[in-house]
């Protein structure tokens, strides 16, 4: 790992007692994904926590060439150079002392984590994967918007997925619309429409984002819109989408079925334009910016996104 820019084994690294984001949860997180040791919407990510910093008042360096040489550094130490990983860069406030007021002053706290991307993985995007519904409904409010620290309820869904063996929980809101996933967006495809919920209480995502303009360019009708429930359970396809799990699809909802119990062909061709999307812009050594036009796909499958997963 990288804390505070110093290279150490994870077993030997030491963070205050005192340090805000362990008390209170006071700091922030983005996870990126990288594909043979080049990472995908670094930017994208870091504007995020850029936004969410300013709301926060949390400083941190947001230039994406000081991020991307400290992970490309971090991959390196790890022999995830020539794999897909995941890293992960968390800020939190730093040390302080007791009390929910931060005095001004404190040092920031940064760490970087990275880890190879789970090799079931690549099966569940062949197969699809099973969601439940997270048992308590949610008020929807600002902080859904930011990728705080405050994880506990993400924690609990992934506990009860697992479970239900489910790979995800999706969270629903006082009026039984259909919200997010506890790490993902969620999508459905009804009579060739894609429809998403919009970005009211939830986390705007950075492949959701990507996704959108895949979808537009691939000229396939597409909304925002709220999801009720019964909605999902009656959607022809549902996928997720993530950083690192691209575009899953979900063939089952609890103990329904969703459409034929097999990846739709709405979902299977996102795939393919996502991982196009993935492979042409990582060939031209660009920042993806939601926009596929400026990225044309190149011919034939693009294999970069769905190598060594």
């Amino acid at each position: 790992m990288l804390l505070n820019d110093r290279l150490q084994p994870a077993a030997g690294a030491a963070i205050s007692a005192l340090d805000r984001g362990f008390l209170y949860g006071d700091g922030l997180f983005e996870t990126v994904r990288t594909y043979r040791g080049r990472p995908f919407g670094l930017e994208q990510h870091l504007a995020r926590l850029a936004r969410s910093a300013r709301t926060f008042r949390i400083p941190f360096e947001r230039d994406a060439g000081y991020w991307r040489s400290r992970i490309t550094r971090l991959l390196r130490a790890n022999a995830l150079v020539d794999v897909d990983a995941a890293v992960r860069l968390t800020v939190s406030r730093g040390a302080g002392p007791l009390g929910l007021l931060p005095p001004p002053g404190l040092y920031p706290t940064t760490l970087l984590v990275a880890a190879p991307l789970d090799r079931r993985l690549a099966m569940a995007q062949r197969r699809g994967v099973g969601v439940c519904f997270f048992p308590c409904r949610l008020v929807t409010a600002t902080l859904p918007t930011h990728k705080t620290l405050h994880y506990l309820p993400a924690v609990l869904g992934k506990i009860l997925a697992a479970r239900a063996r489910a790979f995800e929980a999706l969270y629903l809101g006082a009026d039984d619309t259909v919200l997010e996933g506890t790490t993902s967006n969620v999508f459905v495809v009804r009579r060739g429409t894609v429809v998403t919920p919009p970005l009211h209480g939830i986390l705007p995502g950075v492949t959701r984002r990507f996704l959108e303009a895949v979808v537009r360019h691939a000229r396939i009708p597409f909304r925002e819109a709220p999801i009720r429930r019964r909605a999902l359970l009656a959607a022809d396809e549902v996928f997720l989408t993530a950083s690192t799990i691209e575009v899953l699809p979900v063939v089952r909802v609890e103990r329904h079925r969703v459409g034929a119990g097999v990846p739709g062909p709405i979902t299977r061709r996102l795939q393919e334009a996502y991982a196009q999307l993935v492979a042409a812009t990582l060939a031209r050594g660009r920042t993806a910016h939601a926009s596929p036009r400026s990225h044309p796909p190149p011919a034939g499958r693009a294999g970069a996104a769905q190598r060594k997963k």
